[in-house]
């Protein structure tokens, strides 16, 4: 999870497109029908090379030939690699997000629910493992700037009401006691399910130690059945 966060939490991110000359906007027809799935392969393309290297060695030229463009139609899409970025992990949280919210949708105990969400998000790490949904290089910038990443912010935000409503579930059926503190400890909860199990997912990243790292947190946690 903390991969790629010395450099940018002492500043690299905001500076990390000095060198690069931005290629000014050309004028001619409007992009195709297929803009959106182009972003699509783009943003793909970003993660895999910030979950793979650190920030510094990740080039939007690198990204646009990993996604079949050129470098310059890249900046089509985003102005810099420090919007590409933060485009990335927006995108990522809304995924998760989805995710979450899905599988906590049906029927049953909180204990169910947090299983289902579990099992749910392991094919999101096994993919990203080492990739910071909301780590201390999201934190950082959160805390520089919080005007200018309030969407990031918004969607942290969603992820917590989950968990947070799973700690309430806990509370009313007994399972947890009556003065445990709901924000807190539902922000634990999803630390644990978004950033230890990225952490330990990056130190164990065979697929099949997915299984035993999603049944390991439900023992330490006392929801397997």
């Amino acid at each position: 999870m903390l991969t790629n966060a010395s450099g940018i939490a002492n500043g690299e991110l905001m500076n990390s497109d000095r060198d690069i000359p931005v290629p000014s906007k050309k004028r001619g027809r409007p992009f195709g029908s297929n803009a959106k799935d182009t972003r699509k392969r783009l943003l793909q393309a970003a993660e895999k090379h910030f979950n793979e290297k650190a920030y510094s060695d990740v080039s939007m030229a690198t990204v646009a030939k990993s996604a079949g463009m050129t470098g310059a139609a890249i900046y089509r899409h985003f102005d810099s690699k420090d919007h590409l970025f933060e485009e990335t992990i927006k995108d990522r949280m809304r995924i998760y997000n989805q995710t979450i919210n899905a599988a906590v949708a049906g029927k049953g105990s909180w204990k169910d629910k947090f299983n289902k969400l579990l099992e749910a998000v392991t094919p999101l790490h096994g993919k990203s493992s080492g990739f910071p949904m909301i780590g201390v290089i999201v934190l950082s910038q959160l805390q520089q700037q919080p005007e200018k990443f309030q969407e990031i912010r918004d969607l942290r935000e969603e992820s917590a009401s989950v968990f947070r409503a799973l700690i309430i579930e806990g509370v009313d059926c007994g399972d947890l006691p009556k003065d445990t503190d709901i924000a807190i400890a539902g922000d634990l909860l999803m630390a644990i399910t978004a950033g230890a199990i990225n952490t330990v997912s990056f130190y164990n990243s065979s697929p099949d130690n997915m299984v035993s790292i999603i049944d390991s947190v439900k023992v330490l946690l006392g929801t397997r059945a």
